[in-house]
């Protein structure tokens, strides 16, 4: 068994034995992590046991917890294991599908997310859920994923070492793991799939307000050192001028142009590297450094164009030069990195 398909659950449904007798018959190795389910369901995960092997613990941890907890017990049950596919328990996910994305590792790629087309009858929750999630991805990250949310993906076992570290115990733990893949310049390979909601998706336990709070909470955060950012870097203007007069604006330039450059990647560079534990890394050196020069290109740009603005005018401009510099050089490092 050179593929193992992990299965995190929490109060599953009757769906999860077909899928398991399904995956058996497809030869996979089939690894089922009890998180922390009620004792009416204790009877379905004996059960479970003739196809699977099933690991419990008592509180309920979360997705993301029951996740890394099965990625690290992999090595001990299936030490032949060449990859690992993740799947929901609930049967939203056809086995003709996990079969397409065993295929597609075997033939080469080591990080697969399977996506979904959201046509036909989508519940609203999870078809608003995906627009807003794809969104703010893109906007933070600038990279652009169909569908973020899924929880069909494949990897090699060599990437069980990161992802064990990455944040987060619950629902945004999927959505970390992307943001840290897309800044390691990891290659994300998208496979279709299958939208499958069985009874409207009244079997997820996602709260629809808590859980994208929570997802989106990280990519917030990160906006938010752009913004401050932003703000200060308007602040020096504002300071700059009062103190030595506009006719100043080219050293101005200059000096608030490095200072704010500077303060943006050292903001942004604390929120990714502590939020999802990456320091260190040389091959974000070059995405520092790109990110500079961008920035000082945009600055030089505007300035020289608008040398002669109001002070008024030259508020709002520096305000729309900073944004548009942090979403452009936020894209492009990011592309680069993939």
């Amino acid at each position: 068994m050179d593929t193992v398909v992990l299965l995190p659950a929490y109060n599953p449904n009757i769906m999860m034995l077909t899928t398991l007798k399904e995956l058996t018959k497809e030869g996979f190795g089939i690894l089922v992590v009890n998180d922390g389910s009620a004792k009416e369901f204790s009877e379905l995960f004996v059960e479970a046991e003739k196809y699977a092997v099933v690991l419990s613990y008592e509180k309920n941890r979360g997705k993301g917890y029951a996740l890394k907890y099965g990625m690290q017990k992999i090595p001990e049950y299936f030490p032949e294991a060449k990859r690992f596919i993740t799947a929901d328990a609930d049967g939203q996910h056809s086995t003709e599908d996990i079969v397409n994305i065993r295929e597609k590792m075997r033939a080469g790629d080591d990080f697969i997310l399977g996506t979904r087309d959201f046509v036909g009858n989508t519940p609203l929750r999870s078809r608003v859920g995906n627009s807003m999630s794809r969104f703010v991805f893109a906007v933070s990250t600038g990279y652009y994923l169909s569908d973020n949310q899924s929880g069909l993906r494949g990897f090699d076992m060599c990437h069980v070492p990161w992802m064990t570290k990455v944040k987060g115990d619950r629902y945004e733990y999927e959505m970390n793991v992307l943001i840290c893949a897309v800044k390691q310049r990891i290659k994300i390979r998208t496979v279709p799939i299958k939208t499958i909601y069985i009874d409207d998706n009244r079997s997820s336990h996602f709260n629809p307000i808590r859980d994208t709070l929570r997802i989106h909470k990280n990519m917030f955060a990160g906006a938010g050192a752009s913004l401050i950012s932003v703000f200060l870097s308007v602040l020096l203007v504002c300071v700059f001028d009062m103190l030595f007069g506009y006719e100043m604006w080219p050293v101005r330039l200059y000096a608030i142009g490095v200072l704010s450059i500077m303060l943006s990647w050292v903001l942004n560079r604390f929120v990714w590297y502590r939020k999802f534990a990456f320091k260190g890394d040389k091959r974000l050196v070059f995405s520092a450094i790109l990110r500079w020069v961008l920035y000082i290109l945009v600055i030089l740009t505007i300035h020289t164009i608008l040398p002669f603005l109001s002070l008024t005018l030259c508020f709002i401009a520096t305000v729309v030069m900073v944004m548009i510099g942090e979403y452009f050089t936020r894209k492009i490092t990011a592309n680069t990195a993939l």
